[in-house]
């Protein structure tokens, strides 16, 4: 029994360990983008100089998904309502194996359908960036605030 316990405090303190060095950053927390024409595509990487970079700080590999997320009605920014539908947005490659202490760039494509009863509108919508697999996850959601021209 003496010998049971050291065992499991080891284990104990390696898993906890293991989750402080567990981490997510991005650069791509909170965006707005404005002006956006009806009909159209929009490169966030290309139109708006604002790729979505997301950086493993971990020490060890991440397997990392990448979800378009509607929000609920009390995460809303004032003034913006949920998206429409999240297939407004999409992840250029959402899924990724992020090797440690290292980052990846990637590309958010908007295009916003040709109706204009979308114009003059303000939408919220959420990239959740989380792991897959394992006991533990982490995950940041990046909310991105788009208007649409009258």
């Amino acid at each position: 029994m003496k010998r049971i316990i050291p065992v499991f405090i080891c284990t104990v303190l390696l898993m906890t360990s293991a989750v402080y060095a567990m981490g997510l950053s991005t650069t791509f927390g909170r965006v707005r983008v404005d002006n956006l024409m009806a009909g159209q595509r929009y490169s966030m990487q290309r139109d708006g100089d604002a790729p979505f970079i997301i950086k493993n700080t971990s020490n060890f590999e991440l397997k990392l998904k990448m979800d378009v997320v509607i929000p609920s009605e009390n995460e809303l920014v004032e003034g913006y309502e949920a998206i429409p539908d999240a297939g407004w947005i999409n992840v250029q490659g959402d899924s990724f194996n992020l090797p440690p202490e290292s980052d990846l760039s990637t590309d958010i494509i908007i295009t916003v359908p040709d109706d204009d009863i979308y114009k003059g509108k303000k939408y919220q919508v959420y990239i959740w960036s989380h792991t897959e697999g394992g006991a533990i996850a982490v995950g940041l959601k990046s909310k991105l605030l788009i208007s649409i021209a009258e």
